[in-house]
């Protein structure tokens, strides 16, 4: 029985998902390839430098590399405050929209998609 919290089935998930080799992943963070594979086997722990920069690779929060955290986090590293605020508002509404199930857009959900374009056509 496998604990609830494997390091190594998550990096390798994470990997398989991002289409890496083990090779490519040991490369980006300057180590030999089968440090990876002894990782993706909880053979050896990283550091917590290493896991950082996994979490920097793959865009997941160190909480979800270590297992406590069970969805993946959306990265905000450089966007600006407008960008935040309108990724902010639109988790919100499709946490709305996904219990209500409404059938056209509704005001609010328009002003949104407003924000979104003006924010893409700035140059």
């Amino acid at each position: 029985m496998k604990d609830a919290y494997d390091f190594g089935l998550i990096l390798q998930q994470l990997r398989k998902a991002k289409g890496m080799t083990q090779a490519q992943l040991a490369k980006k963070i300057n180590k030999e390839s089968s440090i990876i594979s002894r990782y993706e086997k909880n053979f050896q722990s990283p550091t917590f430098e290493t896991v950082r920069e996994f979490a920097v690779i793959f865009n997941v929060s160190m909480d979800y590399l270590s297992g406590m955290e069970k969805e993946s986090t959306v990265p905000t590293y450089g966007l600006s405050c407008e960008q935040i605020e309108i990724l902010k508002a639109l988790s919100e509404l499709f946490c709305q929209q996904n219990e209500s199930f409404p059938k056209k857009l509704t005001e609010q959900q328009y002003k949104l998609l407003g924000r979104i374009f003006a924010e893409f056509a700035k140059s």
